[in-house]
């Protein structure tokens, strides 16, 4: 949130997390349905995002499957694994690998 040396806390990273995957979801070139507006609880701004329809219905059934999985297990849902751009290549270099190889 802040552009200079002041370091940012869990709560304000998360929130541009939050952020900056909302707003990679939808296409630039897609219907606009829904402008989100992201503030942190002191009502500091972070950002505007629009999603199409269709991501609203997307993030609307992932939710739902979120807390469903929280109430079915009672506690916090575990978060999902950190992947990066490197992880993704190795999955699709054994993917190749294994094609080629007749999938053997």
């Amino acid at each position: 949130m802040t552009m200079d040396n002041q370091q940012n806390t869990p709560e304000e990273l998360a929130a541009l997390e939050l952020y900056h995957q909302l707003a990679n979801l939808s296409d630039e070139t897609a219907d606009r349905a829904l402008l989100l507006t992201l503030r942190m609880p002191n009502g500091r701004y972070v950002g505007d995002v629009w999603l199409s329809r269709q991501d609203v219905e997307g993030l609307t059934d992932s939710s739902l499957g979120l807390a469903m999985v929280k109430a079915d297990h009672g506690q916090q849902a575990e978060p999902l694994l950190d992947v990066d751009a490197n992880d993704i290549a190795d999955v699709i270099a054994e993917a190749e690998s294994f094609l080629t190889d007749g999938g053997i």
